[in-house]
């Protein structure tokens, strides 16, 4: 890790150049400050902003970058030495240059050597995204031009101005690296350095003094109070430098006030952007870099002029003398900027605009008007003895205002408009002077005369008095002062002398009057206020979420209220003050401003200041509706703050107010109307002797002439409500005009909502919508009326006032709506008069489509359809069902229309932006109410409640078709806005971004949740044809691209950087939201692709192509990295899964693009710090390495591509140069300093090493040489814990990524395991052991699944939302998760349909919300412990491999073993993800017990299994051949191959001795085996056949052959343990009661009928079980008196045994001779040998039956060659020798017992002789054994096993044998020779 503190801003070279850490440009700071406090980077900006020289810079933003000097160049030789950084002649980067670049930077712009260092290094680091953005190799330009289709699109890839002019510079290749586009390079990043610092030194400044609207600070204005305790660093690092700009109002010693040098700072750089710059005198790109020259200075220039803005108007006092007069001087030499010129005509249009504006703002915020205003009150008694120093304020330094005054009256002469807001306010501060002034001289004329009186007075008594004293005892007049000590009252005031000196003003006319008339007639300075707050404060304003906006045009509503002290009300100061209260926010912009915001914003100044609501509110609406407009637009911007519908703000609430109107004013008809006229000439005062209509009768003079031709009409219809609408009889007024018709305003109270509600209807009937004469035209008056109601719906659905729930806001929205309505009609009402008036204006024809506003009704309509959603969605969804808007019955979509008739050719789209905002609404209603919906439409209509509105009259199917009609409107959009012309093109990005959006949303929410593939079965069943729609638009396997082309060309957009910050900075927030909705749209189309398995699109194929674009793309913006590498990493894996063949990632990006791109990678989430990015590019690391793109993942491991390692040695240093750090170095030092990384990063590292060691072996050494990371893999398995639940959530949640990590470590450790054993180094193996403790203990443990918590949570969650089941919340495979409380379930998308319930919150932290949080977080921890399970199953399995001679560990893996066992047992749960987790433990089982048999067969460890298997096997189920049938059929087969393992190491040893054998078997523990081992028989191989056969019988495929052989086995197993042959009466009656060998024969005789391919395996498998049994004499006795022969004699199959010719082992199936060989007549032997004579006849008869297979078996060994009619004659196998073997000792047997005949208790001619030729059998043999060489020739195998005895050595040497098979069948020959004569051995 980089250090820290005071080594972040610029540590140790090395550390730099070594890749270890990534310096922070300016540019990254300001755009990492931007995103506080959601975004990334926090940690890093704090240790940045830590680290003093970070500080020092901020402070000396004015000259940030000190000139070079002695000094300086030592300190630079002292960093760069050998002893910092080590010169590496083939490394990666080369010192040298880099320090030359450093000293020709240094000279060549006047810097310190150092800054001119860390410049050069940051130009080095950024080198691969600068070679990605305009470096490319002419060959890969080329390409980039075939794909997009055009030179423009590879010129867009070059976005400043010195990248163009280094790009131009380039021939090609390594040109790019050559001196002359480094140093271009080294001045494009000075520049943005110098830029970037100004604007982050803004931006810093701004957030101390203001901490904004999303933050609450009482700090004191400047900040000075703030803690420094490190909870704030952002605004300490404020603090310090402002400390340091000694912005105290007392004069400091130390220098001057820092505003002034910031002027100072200002005037130098107005004066460099007429200069040259003097760099690169003698280069061809002069005037690129003159233009960037040029943009350092005025970038500069604006952002100084904003901090001196933003420390003015925070200052609390007026602002000094120093600072006031420096400031109009300056703008006074530069005429407040009128004629601001610039060098360059691209830059004017950008800066000139903006800086004006700034100066035109600074200058009136330097004047401090309201404070100034205060101040002339509290100084009107002053003296002229004033204080007159620089730190006093301006307004008590006479020369600093008779010098700010001429500044001004020069400006007004010269009709300055930059100057016209001080103008103003100046003339206003004069004119408040005068006023104190005049009162002060008048007072003192006054107080004149009165002493004047009393000085007669006093000499009329004089006489009287004695003394002097007694005259001094007179006092004055206690209203005036004295003339004489103290008293003033003669001398003149301050003020005066100041009057005085603005009366010097050579003007031709009253000064001050001057100074009003020219600002506001002549300069028209309320229009300029209006200007300045529309098109500047807010746009300009918009950073810091728009809290500077609201500051300026707070300064300029101050200045209007300043006016209305002197001027009446009139439109200008009305447009005026409206401008400000609202800018140029929309109404969706007031929809997402904070509550906090409201509350600094300047509608609530307006709304709270009683005096400005007096002038202009009430006087508007005193004189409504006679001027409308005025009233109706402060009632809407009023509305539009949430604050006028609280109660608790301390204001009248808007609506009360509206309800409540006390006048009404209206020109008087004078044909209509009688009245009286009372009271003076100065009053004429008015009563209606008749009622009056508010209508028609009032506005007759006013409304258009065809209205009135139809007025009897209009009042017959209109009757029955007409009263509410009439001024009564004897109602009194008074004129307001002079001239006719009056103007007359009538006291009369009424209910403007109702008034407007009719005038709307009556504009409706009368048909008056176009209406555009007139000052006020009715169409006007509607937009107003429909905006006014639409801003209040929404200011009371949005709200955030008190925690308003839904229902109060519905409640507060039907009274607001049911005055609207109140008089109307019981017919009518307001929301489907609006209704009728959209679809009319839908319907309308534009034949002046041109117009400005045409659309505004339109738009007003739209909104209040969103609005009113949000309340009442049941009047919505029908209403759009049958509108035209969609053209949902066939006819063409008005909303297209409306687009293509006028908003096309106007280039401004907000009708179809609003439209857009509409389908997001309905989207997100559909989507909050689904769950809801549902409920209600299930319920009764008496079960009703109070949210009926919500589901009332909307069906699904309307909700599908109206979601999808605007769907695929919006896909027409989108394809075609890239041909439109916009006049703002932050419109086309968020027409773009929005669109992308709801697209990406459409199609998650339908498969992100719930496994279920039929989304029309889902929750979100309504969106289903939507997202079907898209998936067979965006993923059609057509030619066409017409689809795609969009998302194409957004990425191209973003490719098209700005060449100028001021766009960069408005603009660049829009650029990647639009390209990160793009981008992250199509990984979410090919994510759904991957997911239902979809053949290949045109989009993944265009995508593929355009990743060379997407490369590029990674380097333009930090903010669309993390969406980009998830987009090539589902790429990866769809050319991985494609059965298309793919080019190489490699090889289609170029060589040069894809290792640029590496090296961005190699940064991981530097220097900002964001995990998830990191986190991300390891995951699409592991996708490269793991996937089919082996050159790419070469390249990443090594850092070096296969053509590389192949070059010549004389290119080698120049490779190396620019070599890819090896990503696989990168991981493992990354990883090894563990305790800097986040648990999931760390997982991922993990994830990337293990595929990189699984996929490419020598990645295991790689890993297995780096000690620290094999400390930190060993550390951390022997430091893991138990867990326990009493450890707190946070442990909780913490530790399934510990289990995680020691799973992935397990995984690497396996394959390190397996390296070590190839090359026998047990070094690792020796290191890791002793770590291995909590796996050992705990790695096969039962996970910790909380049932009572999942079973609790579905049984109440279902109960509570009824048809609404937990697992419709189930993630599905297209939503990456990770472990945490939104890891199963998704919480966030349950949020959205159930928040509607207090069940789903609960009180305080309950409710289903933390249920699901639980059983997230507990599903986390078992899903870990699973992964772990899998993880310790293949490094134990490899351990024991690599171990099996270690004693010790045998141990352990016995261990292991019954700890398996022992967890499957103990597990009962009936959750399917522990039925496999039984099975992964009963595999792990198995798999060791298969190494303990192998190497200790016979041991203790061995042995200790059988109780521990046969106990798990007993819990599954009674019968083990039932469960090898049922679900667990797997399950149950691998315990019973562990319970067969087990086993075997119980059977007896033929090495034993009697004695041994003995002691053995009556051993304590020998009895308790055998007595388990008799249960086994018992269950699994008698009951179990049993049943198997029984179900085979019943379907075939339910058993496999597998399940017979393996009780086969068990039974072989079991008859051969220890002491068995000690209960024989047991083992009789277990196999008795079960009429086990009756099954085995009726298994026998449907042999012939279950055959697998045409093999009668199952005959083999019953005659195996039946000689089993007969291998122990007590069952083979029972078996014979069971009449066994005689049932097989009978069995079909036995019928091929007599068929001519027999059955021989080359016919087909082999396994019928395999029966006959292996099975019948090795039984006739157990039988005889276990019963005796008693069975010899009936074995007799039995083999003589099959004659045909005796004489075969006769002649199997004649010597006869092979013949085409016999290909095999002449061969012998293994099987042909066991088969005369078996016949001779039969033979010899039954002989035996006829000759003994009565002696053993038989009559002897009983026994027939065997039907078989000894003699011929004999003869063949000793033919066969004299012909060695011949035999071994003629020696066939018949199986793999044979094949592999063919090939080994015999086991002795001493009977000539060459290999084992030939020595078994020597030996079955042998031995069947010496029983049949006597034969030399």
């Amino acid at each position: 890790m980089a250090a820290m503190g005071d080594n972040y801003y610029l540590p140790s070279l090395e550390h730099c150049l070594d890749g270890d850490f990534q310096l922070l440009s300016w540019e990254t700071v300001y755009k990492g400050l931007s995103q506080l406090p959601t975004g990334p980077g926090e940690r890093s900006l704090r240790y940045f902003f830590e680290d003093k020289r970070t500080i020092h810079l901020l402070t000396e933003v004015l000259s940030p970058f000190p000139v070079p000097t002695v000094e300086t160049r030592a300190n630079f030789d002292t960093q760069t030495s050998a002893i910092h950084i080590t010169p590496k002649p083939n490394g990666r980067y080369d010192i040298n240059e880099i320090k030359d670049d450093s000293l020709w930077l240094s000279k060549e712009v006047g810097i310190e050597e150092v800054a001119a260092l860390r410049i050069a290094i940051l130009e080095w680091q950024a080198r691969p995204a600068t070679w990605l953005l305009h470096g490319s190799a002419d060959k890969e330009a080329s390409a980039m031009e075939m794909l997009l289709g055009s030179k423009n699109a590879i010129s867009s890839l070059r976005g400043s101005n010195f990248g163009a002019a280094a790009s131009s510079a380039r021939p090609s290749g390594d040109a790019f690296y050559s001196v002359q586009t480094r140093r271009l390079r080294l001045l494009e990043v000075y520049q943005s350095e110098r830029q970037y610092l100004s604007i982050c030194a803004d931006l810093i400044i701004f957030r101390t003094l203001y901490p904004g609207p999303y933050k609450r600070n009482d700090m004191d204005s400047w900040g000075i109070n703030l803690s420094t305790d490190g909870s704030s660093w952002l605004e300490n690092a404020g603090v310090q430098i402002t400390n340091k700009w000694k912005l105290s109002h007392v004069a400091s010693s130390s220098g001057k006030y820092w505003v002034i040098d910031a002027i100072a700072a200002l005037e130098l750089r107005v004066q460099n952007i007429g200069k040259a710059s003097g760099w690169l005198q003698d280069g061809v790109t002069s005037i690129e870099v003159e233009l960037g020259w040029c943009q350092i200075q005025l970038t500069d220039v604006v952002h100084i002029l904003y901090m001196i803005l933003n420390l003015t108007v925070s200052d609390p006092e007026l602002t000094r003398s120093d600072v006031f007069r420096t400031w109009f001087k300056f703008v006074g030499d530069y005429s407040f900027f009128e004629q601001f010129e610039l060098p360059f005509v691209q830059l004017h249009a950008l800066y000139s605009f903006p800086i004006q504006s700034l100066v035109s703002i600074v200058s009136l915020a330097m004047l401090k008007l309201p404070l100034a205003l205060v101040t002339i009150q509290d100084i009107s008694t002053l003296t002229s003895a004033a204080n007159s120093a620089d730190n006093a304020s301006y307004l008590l330094n006479e020369a600093v205002i008779d010098f700010t005054n001429e500044v001004l009256a020069t400006a007004a002469v010269a009709s300055s408009y930059n100057a016209s807001l001080a103008i103003f306010a100046w003339g206003i501060l004069m004119q408040t002077v005068r006023g104190h002034a005049e009162e002060s001289k008048e007072s003192r004329e006054i107080g004149q005369s009165q002493r004047a009186v009393d000085s007669f007075d006093a000499s009329q008594h004089s006489d009287n008095d004695s003394n002097e004293g007694s005259s001094r005892q007179r006092r004055p007049s206690p209203h005036r002062r004295s003339s004489t000590g103290s008293d003033t009252s003669q001398q003149i005031t301050y003020l005066e002398d100041v009057l005085d000196i603005i009366k010097k003003t050579p003007v031709d006319e009253d000064p001050i009057t001057f100074l009003a008339r020219v600002s506001v007639d002549q300069l028209h300075v309320f229009d300029i206020i209006a200007t300045l707050s529309v098109n500047f404060c807010t746009p300009f304003g918009s950073e810091n979420f728009g809290a500077l906006g609201l500051r300026m045009r707070l300064l300029l509503l101050d200045l209007t209220r300043a006016s209305l002290e002197w001027l009446d009300y009139q439109p200008d100061i009305v447009y005026a003050t409206l401008a400000t209260l609202q800018g140029s926010d929309s109404y969706w912009n007031n929809l997402e401003y904070t509550p906090t915001f409201n509350e600094s914003a300047p509608i609530t100044v307006f709304q709270q200041d009683q005096f400005f609501m007096q002038r202009i509110f009430e006087v508007a609406r005193s004189r409504y509706p006679y001027e409308s407009l005025p009233f109706l637009k402060i009632c809407r911007i009023l509305a539009s703050c949430r604050s006028s519908f609280d109660l608790s703000v301390g204001s009248e609430p808007l609506q009360p107010r509206l309800n409540r109107m006390e006048t009404f004013t209206c020109s008087l008809p004078e044909d209509s109307v009688s009245y009286r006229l009372y009271g003076d000439a100065d009053s004429i005062c008015l009563e209606l002797t008749s009622r009056l209509s508010m209508f028609v009768d009032a506005q007759v003079a006013r409304w258009p002439k065809y209205m009135l031709q139809n007025r009897s009409r209009r009042m017959s219809t209109n009757s029955t409500s007409s009263d509410a609408f009439e001024l009564a009889e004897g109602t009194t007024g008074r004129t307001l005009t002079e001239a006719r018709p009056h103007v007359v305003l009538w006291c009369h109270n009424y209910s403007a909502l109702r008034y407007i509600g009719r005038i709307l209807q009556r504009a409706v009937q009368e048909d008056a919508l176009q209406d555009t004469e007139g000052a006020e035209s009715t169409r006007e008056i509607v937009i107003e009326i429909v905006g006014l109601i639409t801003t209040m719906l929404a200011s009371v659905a949005y709200g955030q006032i008190h925690d308003w729930r839904l229902e109060y806001a519905r409640e507060m929205a039907g009274s607001l709506l049911d005055e609207t309505s109140d008089g109307l009609g019981s017919h009518d009402d307001i929301v489907s008069l609006i209704f009728s008036i959209f679809e009319a204006e839908l319907y309308h024809n534009r034949s002046n489509s041109n117009e400005s506003g045409s659309n505004q009704l339109l738009l007003h309509c739209i909104q209040f359809t969103h609005a009113l959603l949000a309340l009442l969605p049941g009047r919505v969804w029908p209403f759009l069902s049958r509108s035209g808007l969609l053209g949902l019955d066939g006819s063409e979509s008005r909303l297209a229309a409306v687009v293509a008739l006028t908003e096309i050719t106007s280039a401004n789209y907000e009708f179809l932006m609003g439209c857009i905002r509409l389908y997001e609404a309905l989207f997100e209603d559909a989507l909050n109410h689904v769950v809801s919906r549902k409920e209600r439409q299930r319920a009764t209509r008496h079960m009703r409640t109070e949210h009926d509105s919500l589901a009332t009259g909307i069906t699904e199917g309307m909700m599908e078709k109206i979601i999808h009609g605007f769907e695929r409107l919006m896909i027409d959009v989108l394809d075609s806005c890239r041909s439109w012309r916009f006049n703002f093109p932050e419109q086309r990005m968020e027409i773009n971004t929005r669109i992308c959006l709801i697209f990406d949303k459409t199609l998650s929410f339908c498969f992100k949740i719930d496994d279920n593939l039929d989304i029309s079965r889902k929750l979100t069943s309504c969106l289903a044809p939507a997202a079907n729609y898209l998936l067979d638009v965006f993923l059609s396997k057509e030619a066409n691209d017409l689809p795609i082309q969009p998302l194409m060309n957004i990425l191209l957009d973003a490719l098209s950087d700005s060449n100028h910050i001021m766009i960069a900075n408005r603009l660049y927030r829009k650029q990647a939201m639009q390209t990160e909705a793009a981008v992250r749209f199509m990984t979410t189309l090919l994510r759904i692709n991957q997911y239902l398995d979809m053949p290949s699109s045109k989009l993944e194929k265009q995508i593929f192509k355009s990743t060379p674009a997407l490369a590029r793309l990674y380097a333009t913006d930090a903010n669309i990295k993390l969406p980009l590498i998830e987009l090539l990493e589902v790429l990866v894996k769809h050319v991985d899964r494609s059965e298309e063949q793919y080019p190489s990632l490699l090889g289609h990006m170029g060589q040069g693009t894809a290792k640029r791109f590496l090296d961005m990678l190699s940064v991981l989430d530097q220097p900002l710090e964001n995990a998830n990015l990191s986190i991300c590019i390891w995951r699409l690391l592991s996708v490269v390495v793991g996937h089919r793109q082996q050159w790419l993942a070469i390249y990443l491991l090594t850092g070096s591509t296969p053509r590389e390692s192949l070059e010549d040695k004389e290119r080698a240093s120049a490779i190396s140069r620019h070599h890819v750090r090896p990503m696989l170095r990168i991981a493992i030092e990354r990883f090894s300093d563990f305790d800097s990384l986040v648990s999931e990063e760390a997982v991922s590292i993990l994830d990337f090493l293990a595929q990189a060691a699984d996929f490419w072996p020598w990645v295991v050494g790689e890993i297995l040489k780096d000690n620290n990371l094999i400390r930190v893999f060993t550390e951390f398995l022997g430091n893991l814990r138990p867990f326990f639940a009493r450890g707190g959530q946070q442990v909780l949640e913490a530790h399934p990524n510990k289990l995680q990590i020691a799973s992935q470590i397990a995984t690497i450790c396996a394959m390190g395991v397996h390296h070590s054993s190839e090359t026998g180094d047990t070094t690792f193996i020796n290191k890791l052991r002793p770590n291995l403790t909590y796996l050992m203990d705990h790695g096969v443990a039962v996970p910790a699944y909380n049932f009572s918590l999942h079973s609790n949570l579905r049984r109440n969650f279902e109960s509570k939302f009824n048809g609404c089941h937990l697992m419709n919340f189930k993630r599905t495979a297209l939503s990456r998760t990770s472990f945490g409380k939104e890891f199963y379930y998704d919480v966030v998308t349950a949020e959205k349909v159930l928040a509607y319930d207090s069940s789903w919150t609960g009180r305080g932290d309950g409710g289903f919300r933390e249920e699901f949080e639980r059983a997230n977080v507990n599903l986390s921890v078992v899903e870990a412990q699973v992964n772990l399970l899998h993880s310790w199953k293949t490094l134990l399995v490899q351990l024991g491999t690599t171990l099996n001679q270690d004693q010790v560990f045998q141990e352990t893996l016995a261990k292991v073993i019954r700890d398996c066992l022992q967890s499957n047992l103990d597990n009962n749960l009936p959750e399917a993800i522990f039925e496999r987790l039984c099975q992964s433990r009963a595999d792990l089982a198995f798999a060791l017990m298969q190494q303990i048999v192998e190497t200790t067969p016979r041991s203790a460890e061995a042995q200790s299994i059988l109780k521990p298997v046969w106990d798990t096997l007993r819990s599954i189920g009674p019968d083990p051949g039932l469960e090898l049938t049922g679900e667990n059929a797997s399950y149950s087969r691998t315990l019973l191959k562990i319970l067969y393992l087990a086993l075997q190491a119980h059977m007896s040893s033929s090495a034993a001795g009697p004695s041994e054998a003995s002691s053995f078997i009556e051993s304590p523990k020998t009895m308790e085996h055998a007595q388990v081992v008799l249960e086994v028989l018992s269950v699994v191989v008698a009951q179990g056949f049993r049943s198997l056969t029984t179900l085979l019988h019943e379907d075939a495929t339910k058993v496999l052959p597998s399940d017979y052989a393996l009780i086969n086995a068990i039974l072989r197993s079991g008859l051969s343990a220890p002491g068995i042959e000690r209960h024989p009466e047991q083992l009789v009656a277990q196999f008795t009661d079960n009429h086990t060998a009756r099954y085995a024969c009726t298994l026998l005789s449907w042999s012939d009928q279950l055959t697998v391919g045409d093999d009668p395996v199952y005959g083999e498998l019953s005659m195996n079980f039946l000689l089993e049994l007969s291998t122990v004499p007590v069952l083979a006795e029972a078996i014979a008196v069971g009449g066994v022969l005689t049932q097989i004699s009978t069995a079909t199959l036995m019928q091929y045994f007599r068929r001519a010719g027999g059955i021989g082992p080359f016919n087909e199936p082999t396994t019928m001779y395999r029966i006959w060989s292996r099975n019948v007549l090795p039984l006739g032997l157990n039988l005889l040998g276990a019963i005796g004579a008693p069975i010899a006849a009936e074995v007799s008869a039995f083999v003589n039956q099959f004659h045909a297979q005796l004489s075969r078996s006769s002649n199997s060994f004649d010597t006869k060659p092979p013949s085409p009619s016999d290909p095999v004659a002449g061969y012998i196998t293994l099987e042909m020798a066991s088969e005369v073997h078996s016949l001779a000792l039969i033979g010899d047997v039954l002989t035996a017992f006829r000759e003994a005949g009565p002696s053993v208790g038989i009559v002897g001619a009983n026994v027939a002789e065997l039907s078989w030729d000894r003699n011929q059998v004999k003869e063949d043999i000793e033919n066969w054994l004299q012909r060695r060489k011949t035999l071994r020739e003629c020696i066939l195998a018949t199986n793999e096993k044979e094949e592999v005895w063919s090939r080994q050595m015999p086991l002795s040497t001493l009977d000539g044998a060459e290999n084992r098979l030939e020595e078994k069948v020597v030996a079955e020959m042998s031995a069947a020779l010496s029983i049949l004569g006597d034969v030399e051995s």
